[in-house]
């Protein structure tokens, strides 16, 4: 009898766990999901070319004088002027971070070419507004010179005289990583 009992509540448990478990059901369920997002788009152009394409090439007739010395384009001791270099960044859908550097220069003692206060670094926020993602970095360029100056220069500037000066300059672009709350 005792086996017996052992062999009825064994079974009443089986049957427990049966009912509970073929009582309750487990829902499942399988699905697949596709999401696209677009690229956004990246476009800086120098005077109307691609950026990473170009060797934008200025010349006397670039520059806007505000002092000239010199005749039939050229500079000379005493004329001082700037180059705005436009730069666009329309059809970006980010901000830029455009940065100008000045390589290394052979100028004649006393000629300078600076970038102008703001046109080192500067960002170009993205925009829609027609025009607002145009910047132009400016380059100064000076070479001192007056009536009354009686230093002795003579052989550095004589020695430009007739020659082709360069002024290297280096733009760099790229995507501001600044965040905004849509």
């Amino acid at each position: 009898m005792k086996g017996d009992k052992k062999i009825l509540v064994a079974a009443i448990l089986v049957l427990l766990l049966a009912v509970c478990f073929g009582t309750y059901a487990i829902y499942r369920a399988t699905g697949n999901a596709t999401g696209s997002i677009k690229a956004a788009t990246w476009s800086v152009k120098v005077k109307d070319t691609d950026i990473a394409s170009t060797n934008y090439t200025f010349g006397a007739d670039d520059i806007t004088w505000t002092t000239l010395t010199g005749y039939n384009h050229t500079i000379a001791p005493g004329s001082e002027g700037y180059i705005e270099i436009p730069v666009d960044a329309t059809g970006s859908e980010v901000d830029v971070v455009l940065t100008a550097t000045l390589g290394s220069t052979n100028l004649p003692n006393g000629m300078t070419a600076t970038l102008a206060s703001g046109s080192d670094s500067q960002t170009i926020a993205y925009s829609e507004t027609e025009g607002a993602m145009k910047k132009k970095v400016r380059i100064n360029i000076a070479w001192a010179g007056a009536e009354s100056d009686t230093a002795e220069k003579d052989g550095t500037d004589l020695a430009a005289k007739g020659t082709t000066l360069s002024i290297p300059v280096t733009l760099t672009a790229k995507q501001s990583l600044t965040h905004h709350n849509p």
